[in-house]
């Protein structure tokens, strides 16, 4: 497999990265050009390889496309990034992640949102929003998004021991913050987050030893489901025919549920 020399040299920690897919239905240069998000130094960075703007034609370059998201000023930023493109016709990307205030038990949930340019001369534009703020003490965000254009954040919040979701998007609460369960015994409880084909949010996650699935079934309501021994390091998936789809770890064994879900 070829592989490119190193992108960014420094400190760099928390790498994600996704296709833009663009408009499936036409052809577009722009189009399955991979986008990175990671800490670079304390910041928020993006990164991604395409086109330039002002001569699409010569072919796909990193150094045109390389931004600081959410620059460093009073707490560092970028803890834990992950990214992910909306499933809308207009593919907007957003990045959720931590700040951290140094010397502090303090990590608030952040939320940045890509205004994607394709003008020459025209940069990208970002805004960023406290979602999580308070005493907390978040980790380990997953990330998805909705055809609507809004989406929902799982996440650990230490303080507490729980794992909670945030969920944004065209509604008037938006961004609102539930918590999924209390009932975890982790120190590091990993999730993973998708919306089913009925509109519901689903979590994988792990804890007293088990692999559990949590569906939101209304206001502060989650039904909660014991799949199998293990759960670390979900991932979570739904196919095109609302199967679900789970990947975990147990004891050192990397194992796959799969159910059929009207959920």
């Amino acid at each position: 497999m070829p592989t490119e020399a190193g992108l960014f040299a420094g400190s760099v920690r928390f790498p994600a990265m996704k296709l833009y897919r663009g408009d499936l239905e036409v052809e577009d240069v722009f189009k399955w050009r991979p986008h990175f998000c990671y800490q670079a130094g304390l910041a928020l960075k993006h990164l991604a390889k395409q086109p330039r703007r002002d001569n699409p034609a010569a072919g796909a370059v990193w150094k045109k496309h390389f931004e600081e998201v959410d620059p460093v000023q009073v707490t560092e930023k970028g803890w834990y990034a992950t990214l992910d493109f909306d499933r809308a016709q207009d593919n907007t990307m957003r990045i959720a992640y931590f700040d951290e205030l140094p010397g502090a038990a303090k990590r608030q949930l952040r939320l940045a949102t890509m205004t994607q340019s394709f003008e020459p001369g025209v940069p990208n534009t970002w805004t960023v929003d406290v979602i999580d703020g308070g005493d907390v003490l978040g980790e380990f965000p997953a990330l998805a998004r909705t055809i609507s254009g809004g989406g929902a954040i799982s996440y650990f919040e230490r303080n507490a021991r729980q794992l909670k979701i945030c969920m944004f998007g065209p509604f008037p609460e938006s961004p609102a913050v539930e918590v999924v369960t209390g009932d975890v015994d982790n120190d590091d409880v990993w999730s993973s987050v998708g919306a089913s084909f009925q509109f519901k949010f689903c979590i994988a996650y792990g804890s007293g030893g088990k692999l559990r699935y949590a569906t939101r079934t209304g206001i502060n309501t989650f039904d909660i489901q014991d799949v199998d021994s293990g759960g670390r390091w979900p991932s979570l998936a739904f196919d095109d025919n609302g199967t679900v789809h789970i990947a975990h770890v147990a004891g050192g064994t990397l194992k796959y549920a799969t159910a059929a879900t009207g959920n």
